[in-house]
């Protein structure tokens, strides 16, 4: 979710870090016999269950199927950010949420091996993104569908019944709710948060509808052509920029607050992932119904609506770990056994498991669910290596995403058209440059 550029390899120098350690410890056994408790840490990002509790809760239930080991949680609110720093040492913890900036190339270097891809997409979904060579490296906690996130309260308050299927009609839906109450923001951005807006960019295949979209793109030298995909729904981004149908001042949004506005009827639609459902709602229980997720608002060329499904943050264990037994039966017992996805409004990522509450509304729109092909093989870094090179930060940064709105509210004097020909020539040259042409 939220992403950046891991160091590279061979820029990677000796830091000591006393925050944390890597390799947990062993406390020794008592006279009386007792058995021997083996201390694992669990690096995560979700500072929301550090603080009400449902960490302590989450480690309680492990321990009755796991007694002997007691696990330290450490939650970090820049995780991606922080997480880069931690990992210039062998100091990133025995479990940990792999961050999505690393090249498949480099897994190895970090990462345990989890078991042979193929043996293990028997059982689970996912594991497209963090295997390499056939190997997985992480397994996801939960997989997350990416759309909008809608209050439709807020809609039917302005008349609006059902949630629209096409660019058009949504700006106009937008155009209705900000004319029934202008205290209501009807599409919030969160720019200044740093990593929302990557959550357009993961829209891709479903509004493509095509499950080899992502693959395809590594031989486009012109994605952002007009009527292209990436040029739609940037072009979507921008046009309720410009028509001031989002907050007031972008470049001060606040993330926290975001949610509870949401939750009170005060912003109609975020462009996040299913995950954050169970979060807005549960700021205010009594009107959770009201708070749906809802497919991007347009429609595959087959005259269908998908949403694309990919791993959340995966689990991976560190390989300088002392204590890789121990992590694995945790990271095992926290996707095998535990509620966590359900907990955060995502898709189990078991196989055969129920549809999450947070996508029904998705599911009796008729939307599917699909998830994109994996690279072939020996391209699996391919796309990242493209992306990395060109800056364009699709689905890792939010850079060009809020350039984007700035064009739109007059902060910079360019045309959308002079933006999506920047980007084109620049994932051109970025293709050749991979390429070695």
């Amino acid at each position: 979710m939220k992403k950046k550029t891991i160091l590279g390899l061979l820029s990677l120098t000796a830091i000591t870090l006393g925050v944390l350690t890597a390799c947990g410890s062993k406390e020794k056994a008592s006279e009386k016999g007792e058995t021997e408790t083996e201390t694992i840490t669990f690096i995560n990002h979700k500072t929301d269950w550090e603080g009400n509790g449902k960490w302590d809760e989450y480690m309680a239930a492990f321990n009755e199927k796991y007694p002997d080991i007691k696990v330290e949680i450490q939650t970090i609110t820049d995780y991606a950010g922080q997480m880069k720093t931690r990992m210039n040492s062998d100091e990133y913890g025995d479990l940990l949420m792999l961050p999505g900036d690393i090249k498949p190339q480099d897994f190895p270097h970090f990462f345990e091996p989890l078991g042979k891809k193929a043996e293990l997409a028997e059982t689970y979904l996912g594991l497209n993104d963090r295997s390499f060579e056939d190997v997985s490296y992480g397994i996801p906690t939960q997989m997350n569908a990416t759309g909008m996130v809608v209050n439709m309260k807020v809609f039917e308050d302005a008349g609006i019944k059902e949630f629209p299927k096409t660019a058009e009609d949504f700006v106009k839906a937008l155009e209705t709710i900000k004319k029934n109450d202008p205290e209501v923001t009807p599409l919030y951005t969160n720019y200044a948060a740093g990593w929302t807006l990557s959550n357009w960019d993961f829209t891709r295949a479903g509004v493509s509808g095509d499950v080899d979209f992502t693959n395809k793109m590594t031989s486009d030298t012109a994605p952002f052509e007009d009527g292209k995909v990436m040029t739609d729904i940037y072009q979507l981004l921008f046009d309720v920029s410009e028509q001031k149908l989002i907050e007031v001042d972008p470049t001060t949004t606040d993330w926290e607050q975001s949610k509870v506005d949401m939750a009170n009827n005060k912003i109609g639609v975020m462009v996040l992932g299913s995950w954050a459902v169970p979060q807005i709602q549960e700021v205010d229980p009594d009107n959770a119904a009201n708070i749906t997720f809802q497919a991007f608002p347009m429609t595959a060329p087959d005259g269908k609506q998908y949403m694309g499904v990919g791993g959340d943050y995966n689990l991976a264990i560190n390989v300088n770990s002392k204590h890789k037994e121990a992590a694995r039966k945790l990271l095992d017992w926290l996707v095998n056994d535990s509620d966590y996805a359900v907990d955060n409004g995502g898709l189990p990522t078991v196989i055969g498991a129920d549809y999450p509450a947070a996508l029904q509304a998705s599911k009796d729109a008729g939307v599917e669910l699909i998830e994109e092909n994996p690279a072939p093989a020996g391209k699996e870094s391919l796309f990242s290596d493209i992306n990395d090179q060109s800056e364009l930060g699709i689905g890792t940064t939010d850079n060009e995403k809020q350039r984007l709105i700035d064009a739109a509210i007059g902060n910079t004097k360019e045309s959308f058209a002079d933006i999506m020909k920047d980007f084109n020539k620049r994932w051109a040259d970025s293709i050749k440059t991979v390429s070695g042409e």
